[in-house]
């Protein structure tokens, strides 16, 4: 879904919704080395499931999702997420971190994010892009 000509504003965007949860530490990115190696400029970035042409181009460190660690990372920011994988991102962000999607249907996405429980939800649009952010909180 990012190609390079919504990259920029999506980095743009996601910069501000980790300033907002005031995001610091690791984070990681999952499915899109193209986002993953514009964050690595500003950020600690952990790429995750990235398909094997591009694990092997990505210079950083690259996981697969069962390999994240509970509480390991500040934020964790995927592209055109499903129900069951925000729930397992919010199980690597530590306490009070973020999760982050990027995809194109403002309702859906919303709706996604409170089902995984996550609280302060905030959403910005850059064109047909939207990016939806959460708050963990672990009980």
């Amino acid at each position: 879904m990012l190609d390079g000509l919504f990259v920029t504003p999506a980095v743009t965007i996601i910069d501000e919704a980790l300033a907002s949860a005031k995001a610091d530490g690791p984070i990681a990115v999952v499915g899109s080395a193209r986002l993953a190696k514009a964050l690595a400029a500003k950020h600690d970035v952990v790429a995750v499931d990235l398909p094997a042409r591009a694990a092997k181009k990505h210079a950083g460190k690259v996981v697969a999702l069962s390999e994240l660690e509970p509480l390991a990372f500040a934020a964790v920011i995927g592209v055109d997420a499903t129900d069951d994988a925000v729930t397992a991102w919010s199980r690597a962000v530590r306490d009070g971190g973020a999760v982050i999607t990027v995809d194109r249907e403002a309702a859906e996405a919303s709706r996604r994010a409170l089902c995984a429980g996550l609280t302060e939800l905030q959403q910005r649009h850059s064109g047909r892009l939207v990016v939806t952010s959460g708050l963990v909180t672990h009980l």
